[in-house]
């Protein structure tokens, strides 16, 4: 029986020019003005030492994340107004960007970008009056134009039908589009768990790529709510930016410096658990994400087939097709599957379903090493077909 190796695909670099696209929440970056619209632990003046002094430690501790994330395009979520914008591109020195995108037709906190290449277009969409709008941003990259729908939808303790209204309006405005990118802070996880929170991202990643899918299980998280880390900032790629996406370049920006013993990031710190006073330490409650794509579509290249017994001598991001092997064991975190010389080797968390005895052929991603056995930390979850019940030209 013929495989469709046509579906198992990895671009590699063509001669194209590359660049850079992240995402950042900053966290509640105020200016010393007040508008009316401040939380009030950032009320300039008051109580909470919320002062010229912490702003500017502030901007310069965020400013250190965005230089060393060194993307071509970020957008930042959780700004106050241009003014602020401005003195944060200020701080980025020899780094700063040629341009700026802020509307704030939000009061409060809302989205801008930063760009080194020009903008070509703009527009703000509000759902729901008392929420930030998704905003629009058409970005010239050297004659290819992309389409930065950027976001910050409604939190948490908002009902996941506030989040849907979002996730349908951002469909409609996409679908007409081809080069696009969704991203920002979606406050809708990866997974959707048992109360549907998930179905939101998940509406808007249909029959588009979430980047979180080409990074192990175990690096999926941008966030901590409520001691459990998630994945609630998102970048979200069209079919076309997926064949200009160089896969594997998906980052999470933990950085030493933003990072705790616990994995979590380092946020800004106002003591007696944020009702106190402003400590000029931290940096944001999110991690930046980021992701290089090319300007071109890029050359195919194909996964090589491999057993088990070869794989098992692998490490790392690897490119191979393990053909027609079979599921025998199925634990709470992965499964076992066996190939044809009765080699076996564990798939922890895989992203599609496999069931046990059924067969399948399967494109590897990445390896890892677990308490000294070998493991496939990382598959191409459009490859879980079964052949037992699928017949594949």
């Amino acid at each position: 029986m013929k495989r469709l190796l046509a579906l198992f695909f990895v671009p590699i670099f063509l001669y194209a020019k590359q660049f850079s696209v992240a995402t950042y929440n900053v966290e509640n970056l105020f200016d010393m003005k007040i508008s009316g619209y401040e939380y009030k632990e950032y009320i300039p003046n008051n109580r909470s030492v919320w002062n010229e002094k912490m702003l500017t430690k502030k901007i310069k501790n965020l400013a250190r994340v965005i230089k060393d994330v060194n993307a071509d395009i970020i957008s930042l979520q959780e700004l106050e107004n241009k003014e602020v914008l401005k003195r944060l591109n200020q701080a980025l020195g020899k780094q700063k960007y040629p341009y700026m995108y802020s509307s704030f037709k939000t009061k409060g906190l809302d989205i801008v970008l930063l760009s080194r290449y020009p903008i070509k277009e703009h527009n703000s969409y509000n759902i729901l009056k008392r929420f930030r709008p998704i905003h629009r941003v058409v970005v010239d990259i050297e004659g290819l134009h992309v389409s930065l729908f950027m976001n910050h939808w409604p939190s948490y303790r908002h009902p996941v039908k506030i989040r849907i209204k979002f996730a349908k309006k951002l469909k409609s405005l996409y679908e007409k589009e081809k080069n696009y990118i969704l991203l920002g802070d979606f406050n809708s996880p990866l997974k959707k768990d048992k109360r549907g929170w998930g179905k939101e991202v998940e509406l808007v990643s249909k029959n588009n790529y979430n980047l979180w899918y080409d990074t192990p299980y175990s690096n999926r998280y941008s966030y901590k709510f409520y001691k459990i880390k998630n994945a609630i900032d998102h970048i979200i790629v069209s079919k076309s930016l997926y064949e200009r996406y160089v896969v594997g370049s998906f980052q999470v920006h933990r950085f030493d410096y933003v990072i705790d013993k616990y994995g979590n990031a380092k946020r800004w710190q106002i003591s007696n658990k944020g009702r106190g006073k402003h400590l000029g330490i931290g940096y944001s409650d999110h991690f930046a994400i980021s992701a290089m794509f090319t300007t071109t579509k890029q050359k195919v290249n194909y996964p090589q087939k491999i057993s088990v017994k070869e794989l098992l001598t692998k490490e790392g991001r690897v490119n191979y097709f393990l053909e027609d092997i079979m599921v025998i064991n199925k634990s709470k975190y992965g499964v076992v599957v066996e190939d044809k010389n009765r080699d076996t080797i564990y798939i922890y968390r895989p992203d599609c379903s496999l069931k046990i005895a059924e067969i399948y052929s399967l494109h590897v991603k990445a390896l890892a090493t677990y308490k000294g056995k070998k493991e496939i930390v990382l598959l191409d979850s459009n490859s879980c077909l079964n052949y037992s019940t699928i017949d594949v030209k």
